[in-house]
């Protein structure tokens, strides 16, 4: 799981070009990363080929053409993450936020762990 990630993130049903994109940093349990709008962190667990996190969640951006495809623009809040390994180097699943709607992730592995890549 160790290294840099891709995330493209969406609505259910929505054509690839239509994804919201971000990247994740991946070592030990621990994740982190963003958007231009979202900076994210947390921990998760693989059972089996099941990842679940929990991630804390800080709006940075105010661009105006944010859309909010977590519900409400709190400055701060939780997701929940569940996705399914489809190979070593890609998962898809679904994040959520308490209280809205499931929103469709694809995490596609960009590059393995290096020793110039690891967290301090």
């Amino acid at each position: 799981m160790a290294g840099l990630w891709t995330l493209r993130f969406g609505l259910f049903g929505c054509r690839d070009d239509e994804t919201h994109g971000g990247v994740l940093h991946i070592e030990g349990n621990r994740m982190a990363g963003g958007d231009g709008q979202l900076i994210f962190h947390g921990e998760f667990a693989i059972d089996g080929s099941t990842l679940d996190a929990s991630l804390n969640v800080v709006r940075h951006g105010s661009g105006l053409g944010y859309r909010g495809l977590f519900g409400a623009l709190a400055p701060i809040f939780r997701l929940d993450v569940m996705a399914e390994a489809i190979s070593p180097d890609l998962f898809e699943g679904r994040v959520q936020r308490r209280g809205s709607m499931g929103i469709r992730v694809v995490m596609r592995r960009f590059d393995p762990m290096t020793d110039r890549s690891r967290i301090v």
